[in-house]
């Protein structure tokens, strides 16, 4: 019996093996007949395409699960070496062995000639996605550089093994549906070697003059490899590449994500290349110093995105640190203003648990009801509510535990001379953390005869 596949939400990038035009390849059935026979694996749809391969959904059946299988294209100019290349990509991803690398599980030759190999299926949604969709709010752009600092740290891994990419951008990062993050198609990445020099650098003066007949030159070389838009000015000439040429990368990112579009614009592809050739960086100096973002991420955005290859940040590693360090300060600010907002506010704030304790209350409690903190975080809340009101609160801490926010619940609270107090609550939970975020307010007349 043929096995049926859903149509996932995998999004892979077209990956090139020379200068082309980056773009989406979105989900296509699958074509009649099947690009490849191979007795282990059932394929499924088609997933992906780039310069050198197309990716389907499979299942394997010999492990019961499904895989994503890459099929290197027909009809390649030079087969022996498209194929090389092909299973130097399959080599590169198994090697590099890291949470942010998708696995490698099996590579061959199918039946009819077709060289393959298969890795880990992700599902989820690429960085380029997550980008148009999630580029307005404070909390959207923090999510996006958690994301940028994952890509970081898996560059700065693969340049410990004396590897670099060359193909980093947005499409190229797939961020999971559970959050995690892999910097997919090393299909273009280098293994460098001992004379590799990482900081080679050229004359700005000379790459300004470069003319139009040397450009069409070298965009025929087959050399230059990787994606005009996000490109290192050395790369885009075919000089020599290394360390610093992803340092550029990711610094393409990291503008992407502040100013919504790549270092190099163009309404022609060979208008992009010229930019990038030229390493053509006043207009996104102008749109990173436009827009609205920290000034530290601003200056570490120019520090990578710089023509001269010598002036750039020195690895990834570096980026990654920074990106940490600027994520940690701007959390540490948030918990600040957090904790003025706290407590300079007139109303009775608490973070709460589920389980009937208060976790914590700013200092409105205190001056309401005359305990200390530590007598309201120690006892469970319910003790210090009117016997009256118990099973109205109870029902109160069942409807946020099922996730529902509460408006405008009332209960009595005892203060520490035995009155009570009239409370209105507004909650809402997060019940997968345990956690209750309330505020009150106390309604007049303060005080209603003595406890029972």
């Amino acid at each position: 019996m043929a096995r049926s596949f859903p149509l996932s939400t995998v999004s892979l990038s077209r990956q090139t093996s020379s200068v082309s035009q980056a773009d989406e390849f979105e989900i296509d059935p699958l074509p009649d007949p099947p690009v490849a026979d191979i007795d282990r694996y059932e394929m499924g749809n088609l997933i992906g395409r780039g310069g050198m391969g197309l990716v389907y959904q499979a299942y394997d059946k010999i492990f019961d699960c499904e895989v994503a299988l890459k099929v290197l294209l027909q009809k390649r100019q030079d087969p022996e070496a498209a194929s090389e290349r092909f299973y130097q990509e399959a080599r590169t991803t198994a090697r590099l062995q890291h949470p942010g690398i998708v696995p490698v599980y099996d590579m061959g030759v199918s039946k009819d000639g077709q060289p393959y190999f298969t890795m880990k299926l992700v599902l989820g949604r690429t960085l380029g996605q997550l980008l148009q969709s999630e580029s307005g709010t404070a909390l959207q752009r923090s999510r996006l550089f958690e994301v940028f600092s994952r890509v970081c740290q898996t560059i700065a891994y693969a340049h410990s093994r004396q590897t670099v990419h060359l193909d980093l951008k947005p499409s190229n990062v797939m961020v999971g549906a559970y959050g995690e993050v892999h910097v997919m198609d090393w299909g273009l990445s280098r293994r460098l070697d001992s004379n590799s020099n990482p900081q080679m650098s050229d004359s700005p003066s000379l790459c300004d003059s470069i003319p139009d007949d040397m450009l069409s030159t070298i965009l025929t070389n087959s050399k230059v490899i990787g994606t005009p838009s996000y490109m290192a000015p050395e790369q885009a000439r075919g000089h020599q590449i290394g360390i610093h040429s992803d340092v550029f990368g990711l610094g393409a990112i990291l503008c992407e994500i502040l100013t919504g579009a790549p270092p190099y614009e163009g309404d022609t592809f060979r208008r992009v290349y010229r930019r990038a050739a030229r390493g053509a960086l006043r207009r996104t100096y102008r749109r990173l110093e436009a827009c609205d973002a920290a000034p530290a991420l601003i200056s570490l955005t120019k520090r990578c995105l710089t023509r001269n290859a010598a002036d750039r940040m020195v690895d990834a590693a570096t980026v990654a640190e920074e990106i940490a360090t600027f994520i940690e300060s701007s959390m540490q600010r948030a918990e600040q203003d957090l904790c003025r907002f706290f407590e300079i506010s007139k109303d009775l704030f608490c973070i709460a648990s589920l389980d009937g304790y208060f976790k914590r209350v700013n200092s409105n409690f205190s001056n309401v009801l005359g305990y200390s903190d530590h007598d309201l975080v120690s006892k469970p809340f319910i003790q210090f509510i009117h016997p009256e009101d118990v099973p109205e609160t109870l029902e109160a801490v069942k409807t946020l535990a099922a996730g529902k926010a509460v408006a405008e619940f009332r209960n009595r609270y005892r203060d520490i001379n035995d009155r009570f107090r009239w409370f209105e609550w507004t909650a809402k939970s997060i019940p997968e953390d345990n956690i209750i975020f309330a505020v009150a307010r106390v309604i007049d007349p303060p005080f209603e005869g003595p406890a029972i």
